[in-house]
């Protein structure tokens, strides 16, 4: 007769064992199964749907909490924060909270109350990662798309004198006593500046392609 599964004897002789799959071990304890729906990782046993519903909250998500290292001082680095809070905001699943794809549900919506609760979840965040001037500049506004959109109008420089001054920066840049590695970093970032204030033109024509194949 067999015992918990595990040794078994049989009537014409002695104690055989079999090995116990992973299969039958989760079949019998309803613990185990259920675990084996989430990763070892994820202590919160957070579904897939879970992860996709734009109002989910993790319990790691609180009003105080800084998404990025930076804090946003003013159009010098307004773009490098704007890159690491819409990186931030993706992984969070709520770009659409501050590109304006979501808008404010009517009061008697069921999903009203979800969305305050996650709009001004999204405002603390923002308000936690700029000085305290923006701060309080942007402080009494309700809605996190028109702060977004207040802050890019504000100190988003697409134009010729920010152009310059990055350009100016790289005619300096020397190697020095860095070596080729850092240098090369300083440059890129350089030149990644000039392409978010003054991006390339799209070619429609056809032109393009004949002077790069040339």
């Amino acid at each position: 007769m067999a015992h918990g599964g595990g040794t078994h004897t049989c009537n014409g002789g002695g104690p055989q064992t079999r090995t116990v799959t992973a299969q039958e071990t989760s079949e019998d304890d309803p613990i185990l199964t259920d675990t084996k729906r989430f990763s070892v990782l994820d202590n919160t046993h957070i579904s897939q749907d879970e992860a996709r519903n734009l109002y989910f909250l993790a319990h790691s998500d609180h009003p105080n909490a800084s998404l990025v290292p930076k804090i946003h001082i003013g159009g010098e680095n307004y773009s490098s924060w704007k890159r690491s809070m819409m990186v931030s905001l993706l992984a969070k699943n709520k770009v659409k909270f501050v590109n304006g794809k979501l808008p404010q549900p009517d009061p008697d919506d069921n999903d009203y109350d979800a969305w305050c609760q996650c709009n001004s979840m999204v405002i603390s965040w923002i308000l936690h990662v700029v000085s305290t001037e923006i701060a309080d500049s942007i402080m009494y506004l309700d809605d996190d798309a028109a702060i977004w959109s207040e802050l890019h109008d504000r100190f988003h420089q697409n134009n010729g004198p920010r152009v310059f001054e990055v350009k100016s920066s790289m005619q300096v840049l020397t190697q020095g006593c860095n070596n080729v590695q850092t240098y090369f970093t300083r440059l890129k970032a350089l030149w990644d500046l000039v392409k978010e204030f003054h991006p390339q033109h799209v070619c429609s024509c056809g032109a393009m392609k004949t002077i790069v194949e040339y």
